[in-house]
């Protein structure tokens, strides 16, 4: 198991494209992936969870990665949050 802290970066915080692109990554990866946010942790690979944690710009999320390959699940999540998970407009 692995833990980071991401910050969310993106002006318009983590809503519906960016909760896909989580999930998808978490699904793809193979890995469990867990987001624990205002003291609630949810599961990365269910889109509701994802949406309904209502994480905005500068809001910091704990990530958890367990089995699987952790340290590329981890890499890839942390490549998702520094881009602002691909949300040019």
């Amino acid at each position: 198991m692995i833990e980071e802290e991401l910050v969310v970066t993106n002006p318009k915080g983590v809503h519906a494209r960016p909760s896909a692109l989580i999930v998808k990554t978490a699904v793809e990866s193979g890995s469990s992936v867990f987001f624990t946010h205002q003291n609630e942790t949810i599961d990365a690979s269910q889109i509701m969870d994802v949406l309904a944690m209502g994480a905005a710009c500068g809001d910091a999320i704990l990530v958890r990665v367990e089995s699987g390959n952790e340290s590329a699940t981890m890499n890839r999540m942390r490549e998702i949050f520094t881009v602002n998970f691909g949300d040019s407009d």
